[in-house]
Protein backbone atom coordinates (compact mmCIF):
# COMPACT_ATOMS: atom_id res chain seq x y z
CA UNK A 1 0.00 0.00 0.00
CA UNK A 2 1.05 3.57 -0.61
CA UNK A 3 0.85 4.44 3.08
CA UNK A 4 3.23 1.60 3.97
CA UNK A 5 5.74 2.79 1.37
CA UNK A 6 5.62 6.36 2.67
CA UNK A 7 6.15 5.26 6.28
CA UNK A 8 9.04 3.02 5.26
CA UNK A 9 10.74 5.86 3.37
CA UNK A 10 10.33 8.16 6.37
CA UNK A 11 11.87 5.62 8.74
CA UNK A 12 14.85 5.03 6.44
CA UNK A 13 15.59 8.74 6.25
CA UNK A 14 15.54 9.08 10.03
CA UNK A 15 18.92 7.35 10.13
CA UNK A 16 20.33 9.47 7.32
CA UNK A 17 19.16 12.59 9.09
CA UNK A 18 21.33 11.94 12.12
CA UNK A 19 24.18 13.98 10.67
CA UNK A 20 21.97 16.80 9.38
CA UNK A 21 20.07 19.60 11.04
CA UNK A 22 17.35 17.90 13.08
CA UNK A 23 14.70 19.61 15.15
CA UNK A 24 12.75 17.54 17.65
CA UNK A 25 9.84 19.05 19.56
CA UNK A 26 6.44 18.14 20.93
CA UNK A 27 4.06 18.42 23.83
CA UNK A 28 2.02 16.38 26.30
CA UNK A 29 -1.51 17.17 27.37
CA UNK A 30 -3.59 15.91 30.24
CA UNK A 31 -7.32 16.52 30.21
CA UNK A 32 -9.97 15.60 32.77
CA UNK A 33 -13.71 16.31 32.71
CA UNK A 34 -15.95 17.01 35.68
CA UNK A 35 -19.47 16.25 34.43
CA UNK A 36 -22.58 17.59 36.14
CA UNK A 37 -25.16 17.11 33.39
CA UNK A 38 -27.25 14.84 35.64
CA UNK A 39 -26.88 17.13 38.65
CA UNK A 40 -24.47 14.58 40.13
CA UNK A 41 -20.91 15.73 39.61
CA UNK A 42 -18.37 13.06 38.70
CA UNK A 43 -15.08 12.73 36.82
CA UNK A 44 -15.17 11.06 33.42
CA UNK A 45 -12.98 10.36 30.40
CA UNK A 46 -9.50 11.23 31.68
CA UNK A 47 -7.24 11.59 28.68
CA UNK A 48 -3.50 11.68 28.19
CA UNK A 49 -2.19 12.89 24.85
CA UNK A 50 1.40 12.95 23.58
CA UNK A 51 2.66 14.49 20.32
CA UNK A 52 6.22 14.33 18.97
CA UNK A 53 7.36 16.18 15.82
CA UNK A 54 10.61 15.71 13.94
CA UNK A 55 11.94 18.08 11.25
CA UNK A 56 15.10 17.33 9.29
CA UNK A 57 16.90 18.27 6.07
CA UNK A 58 18.81 15.13 5.00
CA UNK A 59 20.04 16.65 1.72
CA UNK A 60 20.08 20.13 0.13
CA UNK A 61 16.60 21.06 -1.10
CA UNK A 62 14.93 18.30 0.91
CA UNK A 63 12.81 18.25 4.03
CA UNK A 64 11.49 15.47 6.22
CA UNK A 65 8.66 15.89 8.70
CA UNK A 66 7.09 13.29 11.01
CA UNK A 67 4.39 13.72 13.63
CA UNK A 68 3.55 10.81 15.95
CA UNK A 69 0.74 10.69 18.48
CA UNK A 70 -0.04 8.62 21.53
CA UNK A 71 -3.46 8.73 23.16
CA UNK A 72 -4.84 7.01 26.22
CA UNK A 73 -8.49 7.52 27.05
CA UNK A 74 -10.82 5.76 29.49
CA UNK A 75 -14.40 6.09 28.28
CA UNK A 76 -17.62 5.33 30.09
CA UNK A 77 -18.47 1.64 30.27
CA UNK A 78 -14.82 0.70 30.94
CA UNK A 79 -13.92 0.69 27.25
CA UNK A 80 -10.26 1.71 27.00
CA UNK A 81 -8.76 3.32 23.92
CA UNK A 82 -4.98 3.33 23.60
CA UNK A 83 -3.45 4.46 20.33
CA UNK A 84 0.10 5.03 19.15
CA UNK A 85 0.32 5.97 15.48
CA UNK A 86 1.90 8.14 12.82
CA UNK A 87 -0.41 11.14 12.51
CA UNK A 88 1.25 12.80 9.53
CA UNK A 89 4.50 13.09 7.68
CA UNK A 90 6.07 14.13 4.41
CA UNK A 91 9.20 14.02 2.31
CA UNK A 92 9.73 17.20 0.31
CA UNK A 93 12.05 18.16 -2.49
CA UNK A 94 12.22 21.68 -3.93
CA UNK A 95 14.32 22.62 -6.92
CA UNK A 96 14.53 25.55 -9.29
CA UNK A 97 11.22 24.83 -11.03
CA UNK A 98 9.83 21.86 -9.18
CA UNK A 99 8.44 20.99 -5.79
CA UNK A 100 7.17 17.54 -4.84
CA UNK A 101 5.79 15.89 -1.72
CA UNK A 102 5.41 12.29 -0.65
CA UNK A 103 2.98 12.63 2.25
CA UNK A 104 0.54 10.94 4.58
CA UNK A 105 -2.15 12.44 6.82
CA UNK A 106 -1.89 15.90 5.22
CA UNK A 107 -4.13 18.06 3.06
CA UNK A 108 -2.13 18.74 -0.13
CA UNK A 109 -4.95 18.51 -2.66
CA UNK A 110 -5.63 22.13 -3.59
CA UNK A 111 -5.47 23.05 -7.28
CA UNK A 112 -6.53 26.73 -7.19
CA UNK A 113 -9.32 26.12 -9.67
CA UNK A 114 -11.19 29.40 -10.30
CA UNK A 115 -14.94 28.69 -10.19
CA UNK A 116 -16.34 25.15 -10.44
CA UNK A 117 -14.32 23.51 -7.67
CA UNK A 118 -14.49 20.04 -9.20
CA UNK A 119 -11.82 18.94 -6.72
CA UNK A 120 -13.01 19.58 -3.17
CA UNK A 121 -10.18 19.11 -0.68
CA UNK A 122 -12.71 18.47 2.08
CA UNK A 123 -13.71 15.25 0.31
CA UNK A 124 -10.34 14.06 -0.98
CA UNK A 125 -8.39 14.51 2.24
CA UNK A 126 -10.75 12.15 4.12
CA UNK A 127 -10.98 14.52 7.06
CA UNK A 128 -12.41 12.78 10.11
CA UNK A 129 -10.72 14.40 13.12
CA UNK A 130 -7.81 15.32 10.84
CA UNK A 131 -6.75 14.37 7.29
CA UNK A 132 -5.97 10.70 6.78
CA UNK A 133 -5.35 10.41 3.03
CA UNK A 134 -1.82 9.94 1.69
CA UNK A 135 -0.29 10.46 -1.71
CA UNK A 136 2.15 12.22 -3.98
CA UNK A 137 1.96 15.87 -5.07
CA UNK A 138 3.94 17.55 -7.84
CA UNK A 139 4.18 21.27 -8.71
CA UNK A 140 6.04 22.65 -11.73
CA UNK A 141 6.38 26.26 -12.87
CA UNK A 142 8.14 28.41 -15.45
CA UNK A 143 8.10 25.61 -18.02
CA UNK A 144 7.68 27.55 -21.29
CA UNK A 145 5.16 29.69 -19.41
CA UNK A 146 3.15 26.75 -18.04
CA UNK A 147 2.44 25.87 -14.42
CA UNK A 148 1.38 22.40 -13.35
CA UNK A 149 -0.08 21.03 -10.12
CA UNK A 150 -1.17 17.45 -9.65
CA UNK A 151 -1.56 14.68 -7.10
CA UNK A 152 -2.32 11.01 -6.67
CA UNK A 153 -3.95 9.91 -3.42
CA UNK A 154 -4.78 6.58 -1.84
CA UNK A 155 -7.44 7.02 0.82
CA UNK A 156 -7.18 3.57 2.51
CA UNK A 157 -9.01 4.51 5.69
CA UNK A 158 -8.88 1.85 8.41
CA UNK A 159 -11.57 1.82 11.07
CA UNK A 160 -10.05 -0.08 14.04
CA UNK A 161 -12.24 -2.53 15.93
CA UNK A 162 -11.68 -0.77 19.27
CA UNK A 163 -14.88 -2.20 20.71
CA UNK A 164 -13.90 -5.81 20.25
CA UNK A 165 -15.33 -7.84 23.09
CA UNK A 166 -17.98 -5.22 23.86
CA UNK A 167 -20.31 -6.17 20.99
CA UNK A 168 -22.42 -9.29 20.37
CA UNK A 169 -20.67 -12.24 18.77
CA UNK A 170 -20.77 -12.17 15.00
CA UNK A 171 -20.77 -8.38 14.82
CA UNK A 172 -18.66 -7.08 11.95
CA UNK A 173 -17.39 -4.22 14.12
CA UNK A 174 -16.26 -6.60 16.81
CA UNK A 175 -14.47 -9.13 14.62
CA UNK A 176 -12.16 -7.26 12.28
CA UNK A 177 -10.99 -3.86 11.09
CA UNK A 178 -12.92 -2.17 8.30
CA UNK A 179 -11.10 -0.67 5.35
CA UNK A 180 -12.31 1.93 2.84
CA UNK A 181 -10.04 2.41 -0.18
CA UNK A 182 -10.54 5.11 -2.81
CA UNK A 183 -7.94 6.30 -5.31
CA UNK A 184 -7.88 9.93 -6.43
CA UNK A 185 -5.86 11.51 -9.22
CA UNK A 186 -6.08 15.10 -10.42
CA UNK A 187 -4.04 17.79 -12.15
CA UNK A 188 -4.32 21.39 -13.27
CA UNK A 189 -2.37 23.16 -16.04
CA UNK A 190 -2.32 26.94 -16.40
CA UNK A 191 -0.77 29.23 -19.01
CA UNK A 192 -0.86 33.06 -19.13
CA UNK A 193 -0.75 34.91 -22.46
CA UNK A 194 -0.31 38.52 -23.62
CA UNK A 195 1.79 39.42 -20.57
CA UNK A 196 -0.76 38.04 -18.15
CA UNK A 197 -3.79 39.78 -19.62
CA UNK A 198 -5.30 36.44 -20.56
CA UNK A 199 -4.97 33.06 -18.83
CA UNK A 200 -6.07 29.61 -20.01
CA UNK A 201 -6.30 26.57 -17.79
CA UNK A 202 -7.60 23.02 -17.58
CA UNK A 203 -8.42 20.76 -14.63
CA UNK A 204 -8.96 17.00 -14.59
CA UNK A 205 -9.89 14.73 -11.71
CA UNK A 206 -10.83 11.08 -11.26
CA UNK A 207 -11.82 8.89 -8.34
CA UNK A 208 -11.83 5.08 -8.51
CA UNK A 209 -13.94 3.55 -5.75
CA UNK A 210 -14.54 -0.05 -6.80
CA UNK A 211 -13.33 -3.02 -8.83
CA UNK A 212 -15.88 -2.79 -11.63
CA UNK A 213 -15.12 -0.95 -14.87
CA UNK A 214 -17.83 1.66 -14.17
CA UNK A 215 -16.85 2.32 -10.54
CA UNK A 216 -15.30 5.74 -11.07
CA UNK A 217 -16.13 9.45 -10.98
CA UNK A 218 -14.35 11.62 -13.56
CA UNK A 219 -14.59 15.28 -14.48
CA UNK A 220 -12.72 17.68 -16.75
CA UNK A 221 -12.97 21.45 -17.02
CA UNK A 222 -11.54 24.33 -19.06
CA UNK A 223 -11.23 27.89 -17.78
CA UNK A 224 -10.45 31.28 -19.28
CA UNK A 225 -9.61 34.63 -17.70
CA UNK A 226 -9.14 38.01 -19.36
CA UNK A 227 -8.65 41.61 -18.23
CA UNK A 228 -10.35 43.87 -20.74
CA UNK A 229 -9.13 47.11 -19.18
CA UNK A 230 -5.50 46.11 -19.78
CA UNK A 231 -6.31 45.37 -23.42
CA UNK A 232 -8.52 48.44 -23.95
CA UNK A 233 -6.94 51.25 -21.88
CA UNK A 234 -9.82 53.65 -22.55
CA UNK A 235 -12.09 51.69 -20.16
CA UNK A 236 -9.50 51.43 -17.37
CA UNK A 237 -11.37 54.11 -15.36
CA UNK A 238 -13.99 51.42 -14.69
CA UNK A 239 -11.47 49.08 -13.09
CA UNK A 240 -9.52 46.11 -14.36
CA UNK A 241 -12.66 44.50 -15.76
CA UNK A 242 -11.79 40.83 -15.31
CA UNK A 243 -13.96 38.11 -16.81
CA UNK A 244 -13.49 34.52 -15.64
CA UNK A 245 -15.34 31.57 -17.16
CA UNK A 246 -15.09 27.84 -16.54
CA UNK A 247 -16.99 24.96 -18.10
CA UNK A 248 -16.82 21.30 -17.19
CA UNK A 249 -18.11 17.88 -18.09
CA UNK A 250 -18.85 14.87 -15.91
CA UNK A 251 -17.73 11.66 -17.63
CA UNK A 252 -18.17 9.28 -14.71
CA UNK A 253 -18.48 5.60 -15.54
CA UNK A 254 -21.61 4.89 -13.50
CA UNK A 255 -23.64 7.41 -15.57
CA UNK A 256 -23.57 5.12 -18.57
CA UNK A 257 -22.75 5.76 -22.24
CA UNK A 258 -23.93 9.09 -23.60
CA UNK A 259 -24.61 10.54 -20.14
CA UNK A 260 -22.14 13.41 -19.76
CA UNK A 261 -23.67 16.30 -17.75
CA UNK A 262 -22.24 19.78 -18.30
CA UNK A 263 -21.82 22.71 -15.98
CA UNK A 264 -20.44 26.21 -16.36
CA UNK A 265 -20.00 29.45 -14.48
CA UNK A 266 -18.91 32.93 -15.59
CA UNK A 267 -17.98 35.84 -13.36
CA UNK A 268 -17.28 39.53 -13.89
CA UNK A 269 -15.18 41.20 -11.20
CA UNK A 270 -12.85 44.17 -10.64
CA UNK A 271 -15.40 46.61 -12.07
CA UNK A 272 -16.06 49.94 -10.39
CA UNK A 273 -16.59 53.65 -10.73
CA UNK A 274 -14.98 55.59 -7.93
CA UNK A 275 -16.19 54.19 -4.59
CA UNK A 276 -18.73 51.83 -6.25
CA UNK A 277 -17.66 48.26 -7.08
CA UNK A 278 -19.53 45.46 -8.78
CA UNK A 279 -19.23 41.68 -9.00
CA UNK A 280 -21.64 39.36 -10.77
CA UNK A 281 -21.85 35.78 -11.97
CA UNK A 282 -24.04 33.41 -14.00
CA UNK A 283 -24.08 29.61 -13.66
CA UNK A 284 -25.86 26.58 -15.07
CA UNK A 285 -25.42 22.94 -14.01
CA UNK A 286 -27.00 19.85 -15.52
CA UNK A 287 -28.41 17.13 -13.31
CA UNK A 288 -25.61 14.88 -11.96
CA UNK A 289 -22.91 17.37 -12.91
CA UNK A 290 -21.56 17.44 -9.36
CA UNK A 291 -20.91 14.10 -7.68
CA UNK A 292 -20.16 13.23 -4.08
CA UNK A 293 -16.97 11.48 -5.10
CA UNK A 294 -15.07 14.57 -6.27
CA UNK A 295 -16.75 17.87 -5.46
CA UNK A 296 -19.26 19.14 -2.93
CA UNK A 297 -21.11 21.36 -5.42
CA UNK A 298 -22.39 23.38 -2.47
CA UNK A 299 -23.54 20.11 -0.91
CA UNK A 300 -24.77 18.83 -4.30
CA UNK A 301 -27.65 21.30 -4.09
CA UNK A 302 -26.75 22.91 -7.43
CA UNK A 303 -27.37 19.90 -9.65
CA UNK A 304 -30.04 20.72 -12.27
CA UNK A 305 -30.02 24.41 -11.28
CA UNK A 306 -29.16 27.67 -13.02
CA UNK A 307 -29.00 31.17 -11.60
CA UNK A 308 -27.07 34.34 -10.93
CA UNK A 309 -25.35 36.33 -8.21
CA UNK A 310 -24.93 40.12 -8.05
CA UNK A 311 -23.12 42.20 -5.42
CA UNK A 312 -22.57 45.95 -5.10
CA UNK A 313 -20.10 47.54 -2.68
CA UNK A 314 -19.98 51.27 -1.93
CA UNK A 315 -17.39 53.05 0.20
CA UNK A 316 -18.86 56.30 1.47
CA UNK A 317 -16.34 59.09 0.59
CA UNK A 318 -14.55 60.68 3.54
CA UNK A 319 -16.40 58.40 5.98
CA UNK A 320 -15.47 55.06 7.53
CA UNK A 321 -18.65 53.48 6.19
CA UNK A 322 -18.98 50.59 3.74
CA UNK A 323 -22.28 49.56 2.17
CA UNK A 324 -23.00 46.22 0.52
CA UNK A 325 -26.01 44.72 -1.24
CA UNK A 326 -26.39 41.35 -2.93
CA UNK A 327 -28.85 38.99 -4.58
CA UNK A 328 -28.54 35.26 -5.31
CA UNK A 329 -31.13 33.30 -7.26
CA UNK A 330 -31.14 29.60 -8.14
CA UNK A 331 -33.87 27.93 -10.19
CA UNK A 332 -34.26 24.33 -11.42
CA UNK A 333 -34.48 23.60 -15.10
CA UNK A 334 -37.73 21.70 -14.50
CA UNK A 335 -39.50 22.56 -11.23
CA UNK A 336 -40.74 19.63 -9.14
CA UNK A 337 -42.04 19.22 -5.62
CA UNK A 338 -38.47 18.70 -4.36
CA UNK A 339 -36.81 21.26 -6.65
CA UNK A 340 -38.09 24.80 -6.43
CA UNK A 341 -36.58 28.22 -7.04
CA UNK A 342 -34.77 29.75 -4.10
CA UNK A 343 -33.11 33.10 -3.55
CA UNK A 344 -31.35 35.28 -1.04
CA UNK A 345 -31.06 39.04 -1.03
CA UNK A 346 -29.75 41.44 1.55
CA UNK A 347 -27.86 44.54 2.53
CA UNK A 348 -25.15 45.43 5.03
CA UNK A 349 -23.72 48.56 6.62
CA UNK A 350 -20.26 48.46 8.20
CA UNK A 351 -19.08 51.45 10.28
CA UNK A 352 -15.97 52.42 12.22
CA UNK A 353 -16.49 54.53 15.33
CA UNK A 354 -14.07 56.33 17.61
CA UNK A 355 -11.96 54.65 20.30
CA UNK A 356 -11.53 51.46 18.25
CA UNK A 357 -15.20 50.43 18.00
CA UNK A 358 -16.79 49.02 14.85
CA UNK A 359 -20.37 48.12 14.02
CA UNK A 360 -22.28 46.09 11.47
CA UNK A 361 -25.98 46.07 10.59
CA UNK A 362 -27.24 43.41 8.18
CA UNK A 363 -30.60 42.38 6.77
CA UNK A 364 -31.13 39.41 4.50
CA UNK A 365 -34.00 37.17 3.53
CA UNK A 366 -34.28 33.68 2.09
CA UNK A 367 -37.17 32.80 -0.22
CA UNK A 368 -37.99 29.18 -1.01
CA UNK A 369 -41.05 26.98 -1.55
CA UNK A 370 -41.89 27.19 2.16
CA UNK A 371 -42.04 30.97 2.37
CA UNK A 372 -39.97 34.05 3.16
CA UNK A 373 -37.41 33.88 5.97
CA UNK A 374 -36.03 37.30 7.07
CA UNK A 375 -32.92 37.66 9.23
CA UNK A 376 -31.68 40.74 11.12
CA UNK A 377 -28.18 40.94 12.53
CA UNK A 378 -26.39 43.66 14.50
CA UNK A 379 -22.83 43.57 15.88
CA UNK A 380 -20.54 45.91 17.83
CA UNK A 381 -16.84 45.19 18.44
CA UNK A 382 -14.42 47.15 20.62
CA UNK A 383 -10.91 46.38 21.74
CA UNK A 384 -7.76 47.80 23.31
CA UNK A 385 -4.58 46.32 24.76
CA UNK A 386 -6.39 44.75 27.70
CA UNK A 387 -9.78 43.61 26.46
CA UNK A 388 -11.76 42.76 23.36
CA UNK A 389 -15.56 42.89 23.47
CA UNK A 390 -18.07 41.68 20.90
CA UNK A 391 -21.85 41.96 21.25
CA UNK A 392 -24.42 40.66 18.76
CA UNK A 393 -28.18 40.70 18.37
CA UNK A 394 -29.99 38.58 15.80
CA UNK A 395 -33.56 37.83 14.80
CA UNK A 396 -33.78 34.64 12.78
CA UNK A 397 -36.92 33.95 10.71
CA UNK A 398 -38.31 37.31 11.82
CA UNK A 399 -42.08 37.64 11.81
CA UNK A 400 -42.72 33.90 11.36
CA UNK A 401 -43.95 31.30 13.84
CA UNK A 402 -40.36 29.99 13.96
CA UNK A 403 -38.82 33.30 15.00
CA UNK A 404 -35.82 33.10 17.31
CA UNK A 405 -34.22 36.14 18.91
CA UNK A 406 -30.64 35.80 20.09
CA UNK A 407 -28.27 37.95 22.08
CA UNK A 408 -24.60 36.95 22.10
CA UNK A 409 -21.64 38.33 24.00
CA UNK A 410 -17.91 37.54 23.81
CA UNK A 411 -15.13 38.77 26.09
CA UNK A 412 -11.38 38.23 25.82
CA UNK A 413 -9.52 39.94 28.66
CA UNK A 414 -6.03 40.06 30.13
CA UNK A 415 -6.66 39.99 33.87
CA UNK A 416 -2.91 40.18 34.52
CA UNK A 417 0.18 39.49 32.47
CA UNK A 418 -0.16 35.81 33.32
CA UNK A 419 -3.92 35.28 33.58
CA UNK A 420 -6.42 35.52 30.71
CA UNK A 421 -10.14 34.89 30.52
CA UNK A 422 -12.29 34.05 27.49
CA UNK A 423 -16.05 33.73 27.56
CA UNK A 424 -18.97 33.41 25.14
CA UNK A 425 -22.65 33.67 26.07
CA UNK A 426 -25.75 33.18 23.91
CA UNK A 427 -29.33 33.79 25.01
CA UNK A 428 -31.98 32.37 22.65
CA UNK A 429 -35.59 33.52 23.04
CA UNK A 430 -38.23 31.50 21.22
CA UNK A 431 -42.03 31.65 21.34
CA UNK A 432 -42.33 28.82 23.84
CA UNK A 433 -39.01 28.82 25.67
CA UNK A 434 -35.75 30.61 26.40
CA UNK A 435 -32.37 28.89 26.43
CA UNK A 436 -28.76 29.85 27.10
CA UNK A 437 -25.30 28.61 26.19
CA UNK A 438 -22.30 29.64 28.28
CA UNK A 439 -18.67 28.81 27.67
CA UNK A 440 -15.74 30.20 29.65
CA UNK A 441 -12.02 29.55 29.83
CA UNK A 442 -9.44 30.69 32.37
CA UNK A 443 -5.86 30.40 31.17
CA UNK A 444 -2.54 30.74 32.99
CA UNK A 445 0.52 31.74 30.91
CA UNK A 446 3.12 32.09 33.64
CA UNK A 447 5.24 29.12 32.60
CA UNK A 448 7.70 29.22 29.71
CA UNK A 449 7.07 25.66 28.57
CA UNK A 450 3.56 24.90 29.79
CA UNK A 451 -0.06 26.04 29.49
CA UNK A 452 -2.77 25.52 32.06
CA UNK A 453 -6.42 26.34 31.55
CA UNK A 454 -9.85 25.42 32.85
CA UNK A 455 -13.01 25.42 30.73
CA UNK A 456 -16.70 25.43 31.56
CA UNK A 457 -19.33 24.49 28.98
CA UNK A 458 -19.06 23.37 25.36
CA UNK A 459 -17.11 25.78 23.15
CA UNK A 460 -18.34 24.17 19.94
CA UNK A 461 -21.93 24.96 20.83
CA UNK A 462 -21.50 28.74 20.47
CA UNK A 463 -18.38 29.02 18.32
CA UNK A 464 -20.00 31.48 15.89
CA UNK A 465 -21.97 33.33 18.56
CA UNK A 466 -25.35 34.49 17.21
CA UNK A 467 -24.61 32.83 13.86
CA UNK A 468 -24.35 29.39 15.50
CA UNK A 469 -27.36 28.03 13.64
CA UNK A 470 -27.18 24.66 15.37
CA UNK A 471 -28.10 26.46 18.62
CA UNK A 472 -30.13 29.36 17.18
CA UNK A 473 -32.84 27.15 15.71
CA UNK A 474 -36.45 26.59 16.78
CA UNK A 475 -35.88 22.81 16.68
CA UNK A 476 -32.91 22.98 19.02
CA UNK A 477 -33.23 22.12 22.69
CA UNK A 478 -29.55 22.60 23.58
CA UNK A 479 -28.63 24.39 26.79
CA UNK A 480 -25.38 25.04 28.60
CA UNK A 481 -23.29 21.92 29.06
CA UNK A 482 -22.67 21.51 32.76
CA UNK A 483 -19.10 20.28 32.72
CA UNK A 484 -15.64 21.51 33.63
CA UNK A 485 -12.51 20.52 31.73
CA UNK A 486 -8.95 20.90 33.00
CA UNK A 487 -6.05 20.99 30.53
CA UNK A 488 -2.32 20.89 31.24
CA UNK A 489 0.09 21.15 28.29
CA UNK A 490 3.82 20.62 28.61
CA UNK A 491 6.04 21.67 25.69
CA UNK A 492 9.51 20.41 24.82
Amino acid sequence: MLRTGIITALLILIGWSAASAVNLEGYSQFMATLNGENRNWYFENPEYFFELRLNAAPFPGTEMYIKTLALSNKWDGAVFENFVFLKEGHLKYRGNRVETYLFTGQDRFWLNEPLLNIVDTGIVKDDDWGPKAQGIRLDLWNLWGFTFAGFYSDKSTVYPAVYEGQLPSGSELGSADLVSSDDYAAFRIRRPFTKGRMVLGTTWAKKVYGSNDIDYDQMIALDWEMSFAEIIPMISSWGRGTIIAEGGRNISGYLGPGEHPYGWKAELRDVGIGPLNFIGSLFDYDDNFYTLGLASGWNIGLNDYHGHYVQLDYRVPYEAINLKAWRLREAPHTPTVEKQAREESGGEVYMEFIHGFTGKLQYKKHINKDGVWPNWFFEVIGENKLVRLRAQYRIRDAGTVYQVRAFAFELNANITEKWKVYTRIILADEKTEARESVWAQLQYLGWNSADFFVEFGDGGQNWELANSDGFIDHNSSDVTKRWFKVFLKLYY
